[in-house]
């Protein structure tokens, strides 16, 4: 904010334009940004409110900041959680390219065995009791090392646990899509337009929508720019990622955080739903 449109709420602006300009100051104070007001421009405006109205109208803003901040928070908390469960999947990913490298190196060394039955029995030697995490380690018929992470054993299968914790990442991202929406829509609907709160959750919302990891393969796409329907046949079994435009708001979980966190811990009874009507008596 420029210092002469400072200087100006700080002479003739609304009581609403003073609140907001407080409420942004104590914003950028609590993520450790530089100030809008010097301390005696915040004593003059925080002396400004007198009037009965205005008294109202700053303890208002007073419990929305504390209201916002603390969504915020647990907004935070819940962006830790999915950033732990990108990172649970992201290894359980890193597992899989090394047994597929691993598998690769092996029969690279095998193809160099050129009589089928030498192959074959060296392969079926080397294959016993050789398992990597959760997979299967068994000889094919042309002898030749198989890594199969979705074999018949039912409670150990590298892909059925990957589509577990992809499944934890799904519901912790739609849950903090839910609670960022409802965060936003609270503050839009009270007209707490705080711009350092708004700018400190689009920068958590950027985090989420970071790669889980840098390779388009992991996703079950291709990327080499012309059509190949062999090729992304084969791919999609590598859809491991989750698709997050395909991730939507929750609206059980929206409603459930606005309840919550939001609505009900904000304002009494009497006040709840009245607050617009009141400030845009300010404006």
């Amino acid at each position: 904010m420029a210092k002469k449109d400072i200087g100006k709420i700080l002479t003739t602006g609304s009581p609403k334009q003073r609140i907001l300009l407080i409420a942004e100051n104590i914003a950028r104070g609590k993520y450790f940004q530089e100030k809008l007001l010097t301390d005696s421009e915040f004593n003059q405006l925080s002396n400004s409110f007198k009037k009965p109205n205005e008294i109202k109208l700053w303890n208002e803003f007073s419990k929305l900041d504390d209201t916002v901040t603390n969504a915020i928070i647990n907004l935070q908390g819940l962006k830790f959680e999915v950033l732990m469960n990108y990172s649970n999947l992201r290894g359980y990913i890193l597992v899989w390219n090394s047994i597929e490298n691993a598998e690769l190196l092996v029969n690279s060394v095998l193809h160099e065995i050129k009589d089928p039955k030498e192959r074959k029995r060296i392969a079926e030697d080397g294959a016993k009791g050789i398992d990597l995490l959760f997979s299967k380690t068994e000889p094919d018929q042309e002898g030749y090392i198989e890594i199969n992470i979705d074999h018949k054993e039912e409670k150990y299968r590298l892909l059925k646990v990957m589509n577990n914790v992809k499944k934890e990442v799904e519901i912790s991202v739609i849950r903090y899509l839910s609670w960022e929406r409802a965060i936003l829509d609270f503050m839009e609907e009270r007209g707490f337009n705080v711009k350092t709160y708004k700018q400190h959750i689009k920068q958590m919302t950027t985090d989420i929508y970071r790669p889980i990891i840098g390779w388009a393969k992991y996703s079950g796409e291709l990327n080499i720019g012309l059509p190949h329907p062999r090729l992304e046949k084969i791919i999609k079994k590598y859809a491991i990622c989750p698709n997050m435009e395909d991730l939507k708001v929750d609206e059980e979980e929206y409603r459930w955080f606005r309840k919550y966190f939001l609505d009900t811990n904000t304002y009494p009874e009497e006040l709840r739903g009245v607050l617009n009507k009141n400030l845009s008596s300010y404006e």
